[in-house]
């Protein structure tokens, strides 16, 4: 993990099936509260969600994640198992500009068919794109 062991003894970089594991433990309070702005949109707007209620919850749903990555380190499912995300120069919290990148590089990760998260199963410091864009790694943090 060059830069980052340095600055963080006992740290490492989390491994591809903790990542993915994280995913999957977000999408137990992410899938709720997709349902949730779905609703309160469908509500607002007579029974259908609006490209506006749509760009709206997209939104909020991006505010929860990144406010996550300011104030905690992770979303929760990181924090559970004990991984955090640190900049990749310097290992320690990375600037509120880099986590708002890293959360457009989670868009365009996505966009061919995956292939920006599955990038991390064989780069050298396990970084997907969003995490290269965002200049981010994710640790398995020995202090959590």
């Amino acid at each position: 993990m060059s830069h980052t062991q340095d600055r963080q003894p006992g740290a490492e970089l989390a491994g591809i099936f903790s990542r993915f594991l994280a995913q999957v433990i977000d999408l137990f309070w992410l899938l709720p509260l997709s349902v949730l702005l779905d609703f309160a949109a469908s509500l607002v707007n007579g029974g259908r969600m609006s490209w506006g209620g749509e760009a709206m919850a997209n939104l909020i749903g991006a505010l929860i994640i990144v406010t996550f990555w300011v104030e905690r380190g992770g979303t929760p499912g990181k924090l559970v198992l004990g991984l955090r995300i640190v900049d990749a120069d310097t290992g320690g919290a990375p600037p509120l500009r880099s986590l708002a990148l890293r959360y457009v590089g989670y868009l365009l990760s996505a966009i061919p068919l995956g292939l920006g998260y599955l990038w991390a199963i064989w780069d050298p410091r396990r970084q997907g794109w969003h995490d290269k864009i965002g200049r981010t790694l994710v640790i398995r943090d020995p202090n959590r």
